[in-house]
């Protein structure tokens, strides 16, 4: 899986996954921030994109927030880095997420 598309502006959009630096949730709605400055708003849920994305390549860290393994520059105790944006890494989410961040290490 290369690419997903989703509705944005009664249209659908192709989204290249390997353009993805993270989705984050925002009530009813997500905004998927890509490489170059863009983003795409949908109608989405986040656990209906997580779904669509492969979990080998993707996590969810937060609520709020689906990020790419790949894309990941810092990691902290309680936040990541992604293209100099921190995003927290929620209570529920971390000790999921730090198992993942082991493997990927050793």
């Amino acid at each position: 899986l290369t690419s997903i598309f989703v509705k944005s502006d009664y249209q659908l959009v192709k989204i290249n996954l390997k353009d993805v630096l993270y989705v984050e949730g925002l009530d009813d709605y997500i905004r998927i921030y890509l490489s170059g400055n863009k983003s795409i708003l949908t109608l989405m849920s986040l656990k209906a994109i997580s779904e669509k994305l492969p979990a080998q390549e993707f996590i969810r860290i937060h609520r709020s927030y689906i990020v790419p393994l790949g894309k990941i520059e810092k990691v902290g105790a309680k936040r990541i880095e992604i293209a100099g944006k921190e995003i927290p890494v929620g209570v529920s989410y971390a000790d999921e997420f730090f198992k993942v961040m082991d493997k990927r290490t050793s």
